[in-house]
């Protein structure tokens, strides 16, 4: 059932975020008056429609998105992939041609201004530390951040020559770059001090972490049964305040007091309900360490994100601004091989990420078409023969000669286009199927 509400929800998501890109170059084509002679709902066969001056606005079998066919735009994709027909012919100014092109990811980058700033108008849940500004209370012993000589109380004001505002800001640089050196600037005391740190790869994503963070206290989510956790009363939902006076300030604090005290017994200050109790708890040895035998997760207080109309828009187009230049940053860093392929997702994976926003709700739903219709519009301004991107890259070329290039030479590039997509996709279901097993 899992997997046919992740395919339920892809197709939503796709169908919508398409379907718009798509309107965009068919309504610049319409004021422009070019010739479009299909706009369709869907792929595949048509079912039904109806021809109104000379376009055939139709709904087609295959419900992913849509598209639409503009003559006088030249070769096309389907050219790429071995049309019967012969490619058409480009007519009109290029500036109008390269507009009509530009149309789709513009109107996918408005999309996705529009969802966020719903999402902020209805508000959205998130952890209250992501919004403060990135002042270090916890480092974890042994960790990269340690071994780079961060201090409690340091303040990060840039990653890697970006500035961080928040710890969202940073967490998100760190997970972007793991095994690379990161120069971080942190205001030390009033003083602006430069360090190194090496994130480590973390999660089948090879997510970048590097133990510096906010003070979030552990939170248990799961005791295991028979275990020292278990005999010792300790219930899932019991916040860790120290152990033997020892405070904790993350999860791997924890880890260090249960091996420095171990074993025990213990004493652990904990909150229940909010009310303060201690336990006696007795670790036990295992082939790793000394254990309790528990699932831990953090203390996480959570704020609701919201914001009357007009600033949930200027909000939106920050977030739009913001996701932009670090779509960019993290494409340019897989392109010179600084980033790991892990890091790409492909429709397996986005079709998990569907399936278990639209089982958070409407809202989370709404806030990750957001990121794909964003995603989207910027896959399809990179400079690929067959994408917006390199169509717009062949009229500039074609603008600096002065002149069109032939057909055949337009089809031949077409199709190298059309081969780097299906390598891509390839990686990409590789990397998918990889992250599964």
């Amino acid at each position: 059932m899992t997997f046919l509400e992740d395919v339920l929800a892809l197709v939503v998501i796709l169908s919508v975020v398409v379907f718009v890109h798509e309107f965009g170059h068919f309504a610049v084509a319409k004021i422009f008056r070019f010739p479009v002679e299909v706009f369709s709902f869907g792929f595949g066969k048509r079912l039904f429609g109806v021809k109104i001056r000379g376009t055939d606005y139709r709904i087609s079998a295959l419900p992913l998105g849509g598209y639409v066919r503009i003559a006088g735009l030249g070769p096309d994709e389907s050219t790429a992939v071995g049309a019967s027909e012969p490619a058409p012919a480009a007519a009109g100014p290029r500036w109008k041609r390269a507009l009509i092109m530009a149309a789709g990811p513009f109107m996918n980058f408005v999309l996705a201004v529009l969802l966020q700033a719903g999402v902020f108008v209805v508000g959205i849940e998130v952890p209250a530390y992501r919004l403060k500004p990135p002042v270090v209370e916890a480092i974890a012993a042994g960790s990269p951040g340690a071994a780079a000589g961060f201090r409690k109380g340091d303040r990060i004001l840039s990653i890697d020559g970006s500035a961080c505002r928040t710890w969202e800001d940073a967490e998100f640089a760190f997970a972007v770059s793991p095994g690379q050196r990161l120069p971080v600037e942190v205001d030390r005391a009033g003083a602006t001090v430069r360090l190194f740190v090496v994130p480590l790869g973390v999660t089948k994503y090879d997510l970048g972490v590097t133990g510096v963070g906010p003070a979030l206290r552990p939170r248990i989510n799961k005791v295991l049964p028979r275990s020292p956790a278990s005999e010792a009363g300790l219930q899932a939902g019991d916040v860790i305040v120290s152990v033997d006076g020892d405070k904790l300030e993350s999860v791997g604090d924890l880890l260090a007091a249960e091996a420095r005290h171990a074993p025990g017994p213990e004493t652990f200050a904990i909150l229940r309900a909010g009310k303060p109790m201690t336990l006696l708890v007795s670790p036990r040895k295992e082939s790793d360490g000394w254990k309790i035998g528990v699932a831990t997760g953090v203390e996480e207080n959570r704020v609701l994100e919201k914001y009357p109309p007009v600033e949930a828009l200027r909000q939106g187009w920050r977030s739009l601004r913001t996701n932009v230049r670090a779509t960019f940053g993290v494409l340019a860093k897989l392109f010179v091989g600084k980033a790991p392929l892990k890091q790409m997702s492909g429709p397996i994976a986005i079709g998990q990420f569907a399936g278990e926003a639209a089982r958070e709700g409407a809202v989370a739903f709404v806030a990750l078409m957001a990121a794909l219709s964003l995603q989207l519009g910027i896959l399809n301004l990179l400079p690929v023969p067959l994408l917006d991107g390199g169509q717009l890259a062949i009229l500039l070329a074609e603008g600096a000669i002065r002149r069109d290039f032939s057909i055949a030479v337009k089809e031949r590039i077409l199709q190298v286009g059309f081969a780097l997509l299906v390598l891509l996709m390839v990686a990409v279901l590789y990397n998918d199927i990889r992250k599964i097993f």
